[in-house]
C-alpha cells in the first residue's frame, strides 16, 4: 500500500513540477526579452540623441557660415563703398587745395593713407570670412593663392600639392568651406605659434573620401595641449557631422595633421 501511496504520490507531483518548470522558463524567456527590448530602446534613444546633436551642429555650422557671408557681403557692399567714396573725395580735395596750402595737403594725404589702409584691411577680412574665389574656383585655387601669397611675404616657405583629378571629386560648397576653414586653422596655428619656416599642404582624393596631409617644421605642441585649443575644437566639430576626423600629432621635425573625409557618405548626408 505504501508503494502504491508514494507512485501516486509522485504521479501527482511530476505535472505540478512541469508546471512550474515552464513558469520558471517563461519567466525566464520574458526577462531576457524584457532585457533585449529595453536594451533596444535604449540603443534607440541614444542614436536619437546623437542625430539630434548631429543635426544641432550641422545647423550651427552653417548658420555661422551663412553669417559670414552676410557680413562679408555687407562690409564689401556697405562699408567698402563708403570708404572708397571717402578716398575719392580725399582725391579730389588734394588736387583742389594742393597750391593753397602745403599743411592742409599733408593732412588730406595722411588721412587718404589712412583710409586706403582701412580698405585694405576691410578687404581682408571679408576675404577670411568669406573668400570669393572659393566660390568661384573652389578649393584647390583658393589653398594655391593662399600659399602664395605666403610666399610673397617672405616669412614662411608653403609648398602646396593636389593630385590632378582631385577637381573631379570637390564639388561641392560645403565640402570646399569645411576644408578651408580646416586648413586655414592650421595655417594661423603655425604662423602664430609654431615659429616655423616651412609648411606643407598635400591634398589626395578619390570617390570615396579625401585626405588633406598637413606639416610644419616649428617647435611643435606640447604632447598635453594637442587638441585641446578653441580653433581645434572648432576643426574636429566641422568634421564631426561630415563624419570626418583629425589626427594631429608633433615630434622634433614639428606639427602634423591628417584630415579624412568620406565623401560618399557626405554625399548621401547631403541628398537627404
Amino acid at each position: 500500500m505504501e508503494t502504491e501511496h508514494h507512485i501516486t504520490f509522485i504521479e501527482t507531483l511530476f505535472p505540478f513540477v512541469g508546471m512550474v518548470f515552464l513558469i520558471a522558463a517563461g519567466v525566464v524567456f520574458l526577462t531576457q526579452q524584457f532585457r533585449k527590448n529595453l536594451y533596444r530602446e535604449q540603443l534607440k534613444q541614444e542614436a536619437l540623441r546623437n542625430q539630434h546633436r548631429l543635426e544641432l551642429l550641422r545647423s550651427g555650422i552653417l548658420i555661422q557660415e551663412q553669417e559670414r557671408k552676410r557680413i562679408a557681403q555687407d562690409m564689401h557692399d556697405d562699408l567698402g563703398a563708403v570708404l572708397s567714396i571717402s578716398r575719392m573725395h580725399l582725391l579730389q580735395a588734394e588736387r583742389k587745395y594742393g597750391h593753397m596750402d602745403e599743411q592742409l595737403v599733408a593732412d588730406l594725404q595722411n588721412v587718404r593713407q589712412l583710409t586706403e589702409s582701412s580698405i585694405e584691411n576691410m578687404r581682408r577680412i571679408s576675404h577670411e570670412l568669406m573668400p570669393p574665389q572659393l566660390e568661384l574656383f573652389g578649393i584647390i585655387q583658393t589653398l594655391e593663392a593662399v600659399c602664395e601669397q605666403l610666399n610673397n611675404t617672405g616669412k614662411i616657405r608653403s609648398i602646396f600639392y593636389a593630385n590632378d583629378d582631385i577637381h573631379a571629386f570637390m564639388k561641392d560648397e560645403l565640402i570646399d568651406l569645411t576644408l578651408y576653414r580646416v586648413c586655414m586653422e592650421l595655417i594661423n596655428n603655425t604662423i602664430k605659434h609654431a615659429e616655423a619656416t616651412e609648411l606643407r599642404i598635400t591634398i589626395t582624393g578619390s570617390e570615396k573620401e579625401v585626405t588633406i596631409h598637413y606639416v610644419d617644421n616649428g617647435k611643435g605642441l606640447p604632447a598635453e595641449s594637442i587638441g585641446k585649443g578653441a580653433g581645434l575644437k572648432n576643426i574636429r566639430n566641422r568634421l564631426l557631422f561630415l563624419e570626418g576626423d583629425i589626427l594631429l600629432g608633433t615630434g622634433q621635425e614639428g606639427f602634423h595633421a591628417t584630415v579624412n573625409l568620406p565623401l560618399q557618405s557626405i554625399k548621401a548626408e547631403l541628398e537627404t
